[in-house]
């Protein structure tokens, strides 16, 4: 039996929802919980959607195996949402939301974005606790560096991919795949960390 599996961004940094709905009511599911939160968490925008087969035992397996991150009996789980939309793009199924988008190549480009986030750290950069980097494609938007791979925003604590993917959120602006290699964003004394050498 077909239906789709959701995640769902939220107000809260690191916490997503993972849910599913039947193949027809998609787009009213995602307009209630928009509009109503969810467990007491407002801000909810969808992410990721995708139609599967025995669409019901995948979301049990996704459960299952994120049980730890879970909030109590609820389906919000404190996770980086790119890992479970890797997770879900790995099965077979068509891709609900975004429209137009092509499952091998997105994976292979979530992917990429995750390998590159994992081995960025600001320390290697020497880059301490306490200094600011400054958004590239807005100036006026910094953020204060909290740890190895952490910063502040909005009194939060972000990776630098989440927040990206954020910060254009809120401008209107994402690029196709939602996914975004932080480093390449951002700048430190006018330089983007991306390009920063290593200094140990």
């Amino acid at each position: 039996m077909k239906g789709i599996i959701y995640i769902m961004t939220t107000a809260v940094s690191g916490l997503i929802k993972i849910g599913q709905t039947g193949p027809t009511n998609f787009q009213e599911r995602m307009r209630f919980l928009e509009a109503n939160g969810y467990y007491n968490v407002s801000g909810l925008k969808r992410f990721f959607a995708i139609e599967l087969e025995d669409y019901n035992d995948k979301e049990n397996l996704i459960k299952e195996i994120f049980n730890k991150h879970r909030v109590g009996d609820s389906e919000l789980f404190a996770l980086d949402y790119d890992l479970v939309r890797q997770l879900l793009l790995s099965f077979d199924g068509k891709v609900i939301f975004p429209k137009d988008v092509n499952k091998e190549k997105e994976f292979d480009e979530v992917s990429k974005a995750r390998e590159q986030g994992a081995r960025f750290s600001f320390y290697k950069k020497g880059i301490k606790n306490g200094e600011e980097i400054i958004f590239i494609a807005d100036k006026e938007i910094t953020a204060k560096v909290v740890g190895e791979r952490e910063v502040e925003y909005g009194a939060q604590i972000w990776k630098l991919a989440p927040l990206t993917y954020k910060i254009y959120e809120q401008k209107g602006g994402l690029n196709e795949s939602g996914a975004y290699q932080g480093a390449a964003y951002w700048q430190y004394k006018g330089k983007r960390l991306r390009d920063l050498p290593d200094i140990n």
